[in-house]
This record gives C-alpha cells, structure tokens and sequence, in this order.
C-alpha cells in the first residue's frame, strides 16, 4: 500500500513538473515574438513573370511564419529588372519602421544606400537569395553561388569533352545582382581553359533568353550554353528544343521549375544545379525571430545545391527537393 501512495506522488510531481517547464519554455520562447507591426519582406518579384522558385521561398515564409507565430507582409516590383521599383518600395518600407526587414536584392551595390537607412533608424536587415555590397546585414541566407557555378561549369566541361564543338555561351538573368555575379565567376572558375565567347543577360525574361539563344545556334562552333536562373534555362531549352540541337549543344542550368524537369528527362537539358529555395524563406523568418529575441544568429548561412541530371532525378532522396508539394 505505502509502495502505491509512492507511485502515486511522483506522478503527480512529475506532472507537476512538466507543467512547470512547459509554462516556463513557452514563456521564453514566446518572449520578443509578440510585435506591433509584421516583419517586412521585400522579394526580387512578386506579381509578375511566375516562378517557381519563389512559389517554394513563399512556402517556407509562410511555414515558418506559422510556426514561430509571427506575421509577415511580402511586397517587391512586379518583375527583378525593375531595380528602381524595388528600392522604392524597400524605402517605403522603412519609413513604416518595421521590427525587421528581409530583403533578396535584385542588384548588389544599388540597394546598400536604402539598407544604410535601415540601419540609421535601428531597423535590423536580413538578406536572402541575393546579398548586398554591405556588412550591415545581421545574417545573409542563400545558396553559395560560386560553388554552385562551379559545379555547373565543371558538369559543362566534362560535357563539352565529348562534343565536337568546344565554344561556350553563358546565359544569365541580371547583371548586377550577386547571384548572377557569383554563379558567373564560379562557371567561369571551372571552365578555366575552355573557350567560352561571352556572357548574355535576359533580364529574366524567357522570351529574351529564347531569342539569345536563337541568335546563338546561327553559331555553329557553338557546343555548350550555360543558364544561370531558372528563367534563363527555360528560355534557351525552349529554343534548343525548337531547334533540334539538343545532340549538337549541351545545356547545363540552374533551378528546378516543372519545366525544366521536362526538359531534363526529354534530354534538352543535361544538367541543372538545384538550390534549396524553401530552406531561404524558413530560415529568413526563423533567423529573424532568433534576433529579434535577442538571441546570436549566424552571418551567414549556405542553403546548399545539388547537381541533377537525367540519371539521378528520380532516386528517392531527391523528390523532396524537385518535387516540393505545396500546401
């Protein structure tokens, strides 16, 4: 009997304790999360050309948004070339004095002056995607891009080893953004040695891309095309489709739209380097909430890439990744 009144008690201190700790845990996690006003995002693009990319960056925002029972309130231009519009809005967000803002840049120096502000007022700045020319964010969260370049320019290269033709092309989305920057240089990197002709800038467009490469394919040294976005990709696998030149020019891009898969089974496209697009939206929103609790938060953060081609794009440890399911 006395055995049982024992078992008894500590159940119910134990009860009691788990109560105690979980008030206690959620008091501290709580705290600094209940704000006046949304953590501020402002996007490359919002309303215009669709991609998926930022389809699966909205998915993580929102998930995380949920999870750490924060809001949040997303605006950008309606495309990435419209650079001024972005700084527009990024200055009209500011002059709202959100708690915090996230930005993905659509250009690496133009953007610093209105981040500078930021600053000025005490409104902490988290870059995602594409950074800044600026230490001034408290964390920046995106892929590394010159090592994703490099393995696209060294898929290019053991490609390009087995073709007849050795000239390259590149095609990227916009001059002056970092991502476009980085990827560049890293392509470059590996093809060190290789005869590549020049770099071409569709200003994420996929009609300018399918244009360029059209432009392109009158080349007939031509071998090998580069696409560094999603955008980018789509447009010149349009173009080498139409054209019928996927066994003379093999085309290695960036990203994981549904119809850059297409074309990755079809054979249009040999390669593409996949980023990790949910991983940036979540971790903005939870890095932001770490800070504005106060707590350390890491400068920088690697969302990671991965290589797919034809072979492997359907093992099952990558259907997560190319195949996000919205919910």
């Amino acid at each position: 009997m006395k055995n049982w009144y024992l078992f008894i008690l500590s159940l119910v201190a134990a009860f009691v304790l788990f109560i105690a700790l979980s008030f206690f845990y959620n008091q501290n996690t709580s705290k600094g999360l209940e704000l006046a006003e949304p953590i501020q995002i402002v996007l490359k693009s919002i309303e215009g050309q669709p991609m998926d990319f930022w389809d699966v960056v909205n998915q993580g925002i929102d998930e995380a948004a949920k999870e750490f029972g924060v809001q949040v309130k997303i605006s950008g231009p309606r495309f990435e070339k419209e650079i001024n519009r972005q700084i527009n809005i990024l200055n009209a967000v500011i002059d709202d004095k959100p708690p915090l803002i996230i930005l993905a840049a659509n250009d690496y120096n133009r953007l610093v002056e209105s981040v500078e502000k930021a600053d000025s007022l005490g409104i902490p700045v988290i870059t995602i995607d594409s950074g800044i020319q600026s230490d001034i964010p408290v964390s920046f969260i995106a892929t590394n891009n010159k090592i994703a370049g490099e393995k696209a320019g060294k898929e290019m290269k053991n490609l390009i080893a087995l073709n007849t033709e050795k000239y390259i092309a590149i095609v990227s989305h916009i001059k002056e953004t970092s991502s476009a920057i980085d990827r560049e240089a890293g392509v470059r990197n590996s093809l060190k040695g290789q005869d590549i002709i020049g770099t071409w800038f569709c200003d994420v467009d996929p009609e300018k891309a399918y244009l360029i490469t059209l432009d392109l394919l009158k080349d007939k040294r031509i071998g090998g095309i580069v696409a560094l976005n999603e955008v980018a990709t789509i447009g010149v696998a349009r173009a080498i489709k139409e054209k019928k030149a996927s066994d003379r020019v093999f085309v290695v891009g960036f990203d994981n739209a549904v119809k850059e898969l297409s074309y990755l089974e079809e054979g249009i496209i040999k390669a593409t380097v996949v980023q990790r697009p949910y991983n940036m939206g979540y971790l903005g929103v939870k890095t932001a909430v770490e800070y504005l609790k106060g707590e350390k938060v890491d400068s920088y953060m690697d969302t990671g890439s991965i290589l797919i081609t034809k072979d492997n794009m359907f093992k099952r440890e990558y259907q997560e990744l190319l195949f996000p399911v919205s919910n």
